[in-house]
């Protein structure tokens, strides 16, 4: 269903179940039996329950499920006003206490969110910013149920929010005022509940606006960090490269000066250029793990050759018989073009290859589309394009046997071929 339909028989329902409320408060006796009110707080104690109400709202969810069974005992008797006045508060019950259960967690997310942007802007040296106010924090306003509805339609930071509670508590505080006499205690009682639960649904729903900014701050945060510390791993891969250099000097002086010292000098020479290695794995690694949180995917699956490192493309990067990247494909390739930029990578070659199913004119052309896609893909990403070349193979260089549907989709593939 539409969410837009859902909505508008939702408040349809609303609407119904406030005039009902309305008339029964009334003494209307020409209302039908009250089966959609207990429907309606049984799935409004269901809702609750499965909030963790008897958590965080316990009183609330009882008084719900003691009213529940008020109503379900009048309506064994045949009493059906009153099964229906008690399966309205029931309702409203229930829903406070799974209002109230939203309000309890939604507070402890947007404090574990500040805490973690706060540790990450200690860590990055990032003044931090000023403190945003939670809007659960905000106290609800010392004044009668209708002008508390008043101020929260004034207010402009929570006006645009929880419009079907404010339905439900327009509804309740109109009830009130037809409600007869006897009635207009548990009307107003029943008023005041529902003004509340749209207080506090208004500000659940600001909280969580202000949680999805904070969400997308601490991702950037995290980037940041990633970035920081290659950047630290280049600059600790430089410092050892211009040490070894040093060292290499002075080993070749001393050399000259006494032959029986060149084996301690080569040793020392070795010790140096594997820790050079060491610090260039690590830069290439912290690339990789930044070229994959930018991209939000992994590099292709590689391995190394004679020619140096092969990233594989399956053949579901591509539709069948299309030169277009899949969506996940395409995160893929910008991960890679993201992480040859990073290390400076000095060549790639695309090679794209093919089963031999078909003709082998028309899989060559397929081959080359593909390879070139995957080409535009790696420049886009920021690898310079002057450094790619890409060629169409065909199904000149099978890796599998074309005979068996496992060779052949094995042999579907674009290669990424880095010079080492």
């Amino acid at each position: 269903m539409r969410k837009s339909f859902a909505h508008f028989l939702t408040t349809r329902h609303a609407a119904a179940c406030g005039l009902a409320m309305a008339l029964a408060l009334a003494g209307c006796a020409s209302l039908p039996p009250p089966d959609a009110e207990l429907d309606a707080a049984q799935q409004a104690v269901a809702r609750a329950d499965a909030a963790d109400g008897d958590q965080y709202a316990a009183p609330q969810l009882a008084q719900a499920r003691a009213g529940l069974a008020r109503a379900q005992a009048a309506m064994a008797r045949g009493r059906e006003d009153e099964a229906r006045a008690a399966a309205v508060a029931a309702t409203a019950d229930a829903d406070l206490a799974h209002v109230l259960s939203r309000a309890a967690v939604t507070r402890a997310e947007f404090g574990q969110q500040q805490a973690q942007i706060a540790e990450l802007r200690g860590r990055l040296q990032i003044e931090a910013a000023e403190a945003v106010q939670n809007p659960l924090d905000a106290l609800p306003a010392a004044a009668p149920a209708a002008q508390r509805l008043q101020l929260l339609d004034a207010d402009t930071r929570l006006n645009p929010f929880a419009q079907y509670e404010r339905l439900q508590a327009r509804q309740a505080l109109a009830a009130a005022q037809a409600a007869g006499k006897r009635e207009r205690l548990a009307a107003e009682q029943l008023a005041e509940r529902r003004v509340g639960i749209a207080e506090q649904a208004a500000r659940i729903e600001a909280a969580r606006r202000v949680i999805d900014g904070m969400e997308r701050e601490r991702s950037e945060l995290l980037v940041e960090a990633s970035r920081r510390d290659a950047e630290r791993a280049r600059a600790e891969a430089e410092r050892l490269r211009m040490e070894a250099q040093v060292q290499a000097e002075e080993a070749a002086r001393l050399r000259a000066q006494a032959e029986q010292a060149e084996a301690v000098l080569d040793t020392a020479q070795i010790d140096q250029g594997a820790r050079v290695a060491a610090a260039r794995e690590k830069e290439a690694a912290l690339a990789r793990q930044e070229a994959e949180l930018v991209a939000g995917a992994k590099l292709p699956p590689s391995r190394k050759g004679e020619q140096g490192e092969v990233f594989t493309l399956a053949g579901d990067a591509f539709a069948s018989g299309q030169a277009q990247l899949t969506a996940k494909a395409a995160a893929s390739v910008q991960a890679l073009g993201i992480y040859l930029k990073a290390l400076g990578a000095g060549s790639a070659q695309v090679l794209g290859h093919t089963d031999s199913q078909g003709e082998a004119d028309a899989n060559r052309a397929l081959s080359q589309r593909r390879a070139d896609a995957v080409k535009a893909g790696l420049a886009d990403a920021g690898y310079s394009r002057s450094r790619i070349s890409a060629q169409g193979e065909g199904e000149d260089a099978p890796v599998a046997d074309n005979t068996t549907a496992a060779g052949r989709a094995k042999n579907r593939r674009v290669e990424i071929v880095v010079a080492n």
